[in-house]
């Protein structure tokens, strides 16, 4: 795991003070190494040293320092969290001097040692034991083919200065974060987003279209845009292109992965024994490391499945000391999950770390939080998260396997009756539809008569639909009246028509993009890499092909995961129906000990942004939630957090997290 960088000149060199700068904001990404390389059209690549750059680096490779005044047609950058391979054989960027590549690379390829072995029977020899040596290797084999094979989490730019080709590459889901940026003269490839700031050029243009929207739905990251309309995200599973031969140096963007779900045709046992199979190996997979390997652990279902795994795979490898996991616990038990956590540690013996993050954490610490979230977030709910890794730091862990990626592919969120309904109608299944109708009555005493009117107007339409009531009509999506233009309160015109389309918009749209950056930005703050299992492509492709009764069935959520550790979690897990997560009490902090300091949030973002808000009516929203007359959600904590981000953007006070505790 680490922070790379490109920056591709075109008419004329850059200047290489533009690469150590760009590379120094992210120390936090990697403050074990620091390496360069410059290209020049015609020449061969030169690897150089900077300030951070490790002794042993130096003694053993001898790399010169990185001269300010270097001009370079392509230069690469590299902060290195050091992972697999600890020695200075895995320091990039790194080269394959036989075939003409150069690489710099984030993330981690699971399955490197397969691809090794494969590539060694077909004479590839290697220096290193990082899955970086593997990448190059694969691509000289097998070219931009090769990424087929990969499973991972990854964001990499290679050169192949032999051809005079480019070439960057994100992984199948986005997990690894890319961006690029076109300033005329240059162009930029970078982790994170702070970096294409750091250009003299750079002049932040305000996305108002997506402010707005994150606003009021709270989605963000479920397109290429970003908040600033001149820098994009490089799609997940896409590859961007550069011919550098070209007197333009223009680059294409295309796609190397689309989710494709494999129909499932087997039993439903098959289906839980085969589930089962590809959790446990995704896990496997995430354990490979040259450092320990820890567990944040919330108590939910999807994080105590992956720490009560990866208990019984260390015990098996003959590893008894017990994983380390790390939870964010509460006073206020409304909030708090450690009696469900504690229930898997006392099963796997695993070592505990608890972090409390508290509102008085919150306001010290949110300009450090939203500076390296680069964007404003959806709720502090991802602030209990960065808690979770500064915890995870201070406790001398690198590496840590956790649950995201379980709901959304598992139907873990609200919100997916309506879509589970029409599926049902859309395709004749009444049967299903009425036992499900039954089980509702059940659980919650009354029939789910709007579900099934809603589903049976997406499902099947025409005149059923039309004699509905009107009262049991599907209403357009609501404008939000707090703003000075009206606003969608939906990023999608009516909802989902079966389950797996709701879920593949969870997947692609939202919230999973938001939810994979905010986990990418908390964990590498603290420079520790945060692994997902249930992101494994394997597991993906074959959960979304499931019929929807294997993933919920009467009522219940995460069905065939319940199924299938059954006997591996405490039954405490394994019978939890309420969904908690990285939860805060900001209800509570919004209407009690927090009011004051919200509101100034809001006045803040008000003054800022006038054109933006109907100013009478937002501050009537908030004293309304404030008070308790409304329902509470994270509009507040939107509005504050778009102007504390906002004011903060240009702030150069602050650092990374990293260097605040040595």
């Amino acid at each position: 795991m680490c922070g790379i960088l490109s920056i591709v000149a075109k008419d004329k060199a850059m200047k290489a003070a533009s690469l150590a700068e760009a590379c120094s904001i992210i120390r936090h990404r990697g403050p074990d190494d620091e390496g360069f390389l410059t290209w020049n059209r015609g020449d061969d690549p030169v690897l150089w040293a900077g300030d951070d750059t490790a002794a042993s680096t130096l003694q053993h490779l001898h790399y010169q320092h990185l001269p300010q005044d270097h001009t370079f047609q392509v230069g690469f950058g590299h902060r290195r969290l050091s992972i697999l391979d600890l020695s200075p054989a895995g320091h990039q960027p790194m080269l394959y001097h036989n075939a003409g590549l150069a690489i710099t690379f984030n993330g981690e390829v699971y399955n490197y040692l397969e691809i090794r072995e494969e590539l060694v029977a077909l004479g590839h020899s290697f220096v290193s034991t990082s899955d970086t040596e593997v990448i190059l290797h694969a691509w000289a084999q097998w070219g931009e083919k090769c990424i087929d094979r990969f499973n991972g989490m990854f964001a990499f730019v290679i050169l192949d200065y032999k051809n005079n080709q480019l070439y960057a590459v994100r992984d199948r889901f986005g997990v690894k974060p890319l961006y690029y940026y076109d300033n005329g003269e240059a162009l930029y490839l970078t982790s994170e987003l702070k970096q294409i700031r750091t250009d003299p050029q750079y002049k932040l243009s305000l996305n108002e279209t997506l402010v707005r929207q994150y606003l009021v739905t709270g989605a963000i990251n479920h397109t290429q845009a970003t908040f600033d309309t001149n820098i994009h995200a490089l799609p997940p599973g896409h590859l961007l292109h550069i011919n550098l031969s070209a007197a333009s140096t223009s680059f294409a963007v295309k796609a190397w992965y689309t989710l494709q779900p494999r129909k499932w045709s087997g039993t439903f046992d098959e289906a839980i024994a085969e589930f089962r199979r590809l959790l446990i190996d995704a896990v496997r997979l995430r354990l490979r490391s040259d450092v320990t390997v820890g567990s944040c652990l919330s108590g939910g279902l999807d994080s105590s499945s992956i720490v009560c795994i990866a208990a019984d795979l260390l015990k098996a490898g003959g590893d008894n000391a017990g994983q380390e996991t790390v939870t964010a616990c509460y006073e206020n038990a409304r909030f708090d999950e450690w009696k469900f956590a504690l229930e898997v540690i006392n099963k796997t013996n695993a070592r505990p770390h608890r972090t409390f993050p508290s509102f008085n954490q919150l306001v010290q610490e949110i300009d450090d939080f939203l500076w390296h979230q680069d964007e404003p977030t959806g709720s502090t709910s991802q602030f209990s998260q960065w808690a979770v890794f500064k915890a995870t730091h201070d406790a001398g862990l690198k590496v840590m396997v956790d649950g995201q990626g379980a709901d959304e592919q598992l139907a873990g969120y609200g919100g997916n009756d309506l879509p589970l309904y029409a599926g049902y109608a859309g395709s004749g299944n009444w049967g299903r539809l009425l036992d499900e109708m039954k089980h509702y009555k059940q659980q919650n005493g009354n029939w789910p008569i709007g579900f099934v009117a809603g589903g049976i107007q997406l499902g099947i339409g025409g005149l059923m639909a039309a004699l509905l009531p009107s009262r049991l009509k599907l209403k357009p999506v609501p404008n939000a009246l707090w703003l000075s233009q009206p606003e969608p309160s939906s990023i999608y015109s009516q909802p989902a028509r079966s389950l797996q389309e709701n879920l593949l918009r969870q997947m692609n749209g939202e919230p999973l993009p938001a939810l994979l950056r905010y986990e990418d930005r908390n964990s590498m703050a603290w420079s520790v890499e945060s692994r997902t299992p249930f992101m494994d492509y394997r597991l993906v492709e074959f959960t979304l092909g499931l019929p929807p009764e294997y993933i919920y069935l009467r009522g219940e959520r995460k069905t065939i995961l319940r199924r299938a550790m059954q006997g591996i979690l405490p039954p405490a897990i394994e019978n939890r129906k309420d969904k908690m997560g990285f939860v805060t009490p900001e209800e509570l902090w919004l209407r009690e000990e927090g009011k004051e300091w919200f509101l100034k949030g809001v006045n803040k973002t008000l003054e800022l942004f006038p054109h933006l808000f109907n100013k009478e009516r937002t501050l009537q929203m908030f004293d309304d939630m404030a008070s308790g007359k409304t329902r509470f959600d994270f509009t507040i904590w939107r509005i504050l957090a778009l102007g504390r981000w906002y004011s903060n953007l240009n702030n150069s006070t602050h650092v990374d997290a990293i260097s605040k505790v040595g």
